[in-house]
């Protein structure tokens, strides 16, 4: 069994580590006409929405309820329930994503009750809905964040009592890795079963890198309905991509009895295959055959670069469920995984045989980098990694790399993308070439004794 080790370090100087709520934000950017609001001071929003601008290049609507001094001592509900009138009267928004920070946690504040106040002093504004969200910074990551809020709306809006089940219906809960291409490219494996999906949530519509009509939007510009998110509940399936998401799935099954299927981040050869099974049984149709191309391109994929990548040694520096897909990938074409950092203890990596899985921060790998020969990571691991060791673009922040978004990672195309760029990496930063072998038997023209 895999040994998980948690660095206790007083002082982290290169954190790997990102705050709840600025995963609650992403989020909240794949449910259409929504605006996250978050609960605390301007400093607190500044950081996620300046990080979250780099990585994705676009713009993030996020608002605060501009806790000072004095409300942080005397009590900042007042100021929740002003910024949701104020937001609600200018913009009608369909929902308003409401996300507490360190400050309001560490306050005390009841944000429950406070969206409950509202409500009373405005009932002409019960059409919208408004998601509460207990997301501090100490606690937790980006990716606990992003799935608390996923959790959050789909149990607050999805249809208490559903009429009937759509048996062609699949809900589809992405994990903060899942990319925009990835959702495209699940909604394509999807169609090939003649299945409709429920993205939860679809950042394909809100975050694609697409030009809008309009020159400023004070929500987000598409995603997944709340119409959409009131239909999960008559689904016959719910398709989990990243285990982070599992907590909502046992509860659709539980409240509706609606099965799951999980396939880690859906990367990988015996990942895919497992998904096409299960898509296969809930349609009742044959897996088509450009998924056996497809699948016969990933095999050439991995013949041809298991030349370069077996034996490699690779350092992975993510969040869980993006750990977990690189893991299987690599383990598929016989790399050798040395040292894997994270950022929480997920039951997860017991399932492979990893060396050292540590609970820390960036300085883990900089201690490393002689044993390494690439390492999955974001732009912060690039700055300590390159280059001496090529750094392969992976999870928040990348802001040192166009078209993060663009980035394929699931099913055999984004398998066979990811194996490529791997072996592409370890081509170019080859220090040295195989020293030729010389045979004992060798000799040269000068030693050739004239008759």
């Amino acid at each position: 069994m895999t040994e998980i080790r948690t660095l206790t370090d007083a002082l982290v100087t290169q954190p790997l580590k990102t705050s709840q709520p600025t995963g609650a934000t992403l989020a909240a950017m794949g449910f259409d006409s929504t605006i996250p609001l978050m609960h605390g001071s301007q400093g607190c929003s500044a950081f996620a929405k300046v990080y979250l601008i780099q990585h994705l290049r676009e713009p993030i609507p996020l608002q605060n309820s501009a806790v000072d001094q004095v409300a942080a001592v005397m009590g900042a509900d007042d100021n929740l329930i002003q910024a949701l009138h104020t937001l609600a009267t200018k913009y009608h928004p369909q929902c308003i994503a409401v996300f507490t920070t360190g400050l309001t946690e560490m306050q005390g504040s009841d944000i429950q009750r406070a969206v409950k106040m509202f409500k009373q002093q405005y009932p002409q504004f019960l059409g919208i809905e408004v998601v509460p969200v207990a997301t501090p910074d100490f606690k937790g990551s980006l990716e606990t964040g992003y799935a608390r809020f996923v959790d959050a709306i789909v149990r607050q809006c999805a249809d208490a009592n559903p009429r009937r089940k759509q048996a062609n219906l699949v809900n589809v809960l992405c994990s903060s890795a899942v990319t925009s291409a990835d959702i495209d490219l699940i909604r394509r494996y999807l169609d090939a079963f003649d299945l409709e999906g429920i993205f939860l949530p679809d950042l394909s519509e809100s975050l694609d890198g697409h030009l809008d009509q309009a020159d400023f939007s004070p929500t987000s510009t598409g995603g997944t309905t709340l119409e959409q998110v009131h239909r999960v509940s008559s689904a016959a399936l719910t398709l989990v991509i990243g285990e982070s998401m599992y907590g909502t799935a046992k509860w659709l099954k539980q409240s509706f009895q609606i099965d799951y299927l999980c396939c880690g981040l859906g990367m990988g050869l015996q990942a895919t295959d497992h998904l096409l099974d299960g898509l296969a049984h809930l349609s009742g149709k044959p897996v088509p055959l450009w998924f056996e191309r497809e699948r016969k391109r990933l095999q050439d994929a991995m013949l041809d670069t298991h030349f370069v990548l077996s034996g490699s040694q690779v350092a992975i520096a993510a969040e869980p469920d993006l750990a977990q897909g690189y893991i299987q990938l690599l383990q598929e074409v016989g790399a050798e995984l040395p040292l894997v950092v994270t950022t929480s203890a997920a039951k997860l990596f017991q399932r492979y045989l990893l060396d050292n899985v540590v609970v820390g921060d960036l300085s883990v790998v900089s201690q490393q980098l002689e044993s390494i020969d690439v390492v999955v990571g974001n732009s912060h691991c690039a700055q300590i990694c390159e280059p001496q060791v090529p750094v392969i673009r992976a999870g928040y922040p990348c802001y040192d790399h166009f078209g993060n978004m663009d980035i394929l990672q699931f099913g055999y195309e984004g398998a066979r993308a990811r194996l490529y760029a791997f072996a592409n990496a370890l081509l170019r930063n080859q220090h040295h070439e195989v020293e030729p072998h010389i045979s004992q038997y060798y000799f040269s023209a000068d030693k050739v004794v004239p008759v």
